[in-house]
């Protein structure tokens, strides 16, 4: 698809009349079109304050593909390693782990690496407290998953659920499940 729409030159900024949520001055906006890596034509609308620099932006996909599953096997340390792209409407599960990342309403794509998402859960792990969760099985999955990523851990399975159709695993063995209506 050639569509010399989708880029445009420089973008243009438009003084509005919203105020800034910081500090009260006169939000502008800039609107752009173009094609991006893997999620190709995207919509780009960026509100900013020229006095605080406070800024907002949105990204959002123009064109979708079929829904999608992507499922890998990890098997051993280098699987870690894995690059892949989620989609910002993608779903994270790890059946074994029992941890699931949701889309998040303002959720934008992100590349990382499987060891990243690990990392990531590690984090969002240490938010909770005796309240939220009990300490003996936070400390387990926290072991469990620091294993994995110290390499000494257990084989699980990383699946990917994208409506969009857009996200990517960049390994041979990856498993891609088409959903169909």
């Amino acid at each position: 698809m050639n569509d010399d729409s989708l880029d445009e030159d420089i973008p243009t900024e438009f003084e509005t009349d919203n105020p800034c949520p910081a500090c009260g001055s006169k939000l502008y906006f800039i609107f752009y079109r173009t094609r991006i890596t893997y999620e190709e034509a995207v919509e780009i609308e960026t509100f900013f304050c020229k006095k605080c620099l406070y800024k907002s932006t949105q990204v959002r996909q123009i064109e979708r593909e079929e829904p999608k599953t992507l499922v890998l096997e990890i098997r051993n340390h280098d699987d870690i390693r894995t690059i892949l792209y989620r989609s910002p409407e993608a779903k994270i599960q790890i059946p074994e782990l029992e941890a699931e990342i949701e889309p998040g309403e303002i959720s934008t794509g992100e590349i990382t690496t499987v060891e990243g998402v690990l990392s990531h859960i590690l984090e969002k792990l240490q938010l909770f407290d005796d309240n939220d969760a009990d300490p003996d099985s936070l400390a387990r999955i926290t072991k469990r998953i620091r294993d994995i990523i110290d390499g000494s851990g257990e084989k699980f399975t990383f699946v990917m659920e994208d409506p969009m159709g857009k996200s990517r695993i960049n390994s041979g063995r990856v498993i891609v499940l088409k959903h169909t209506d």
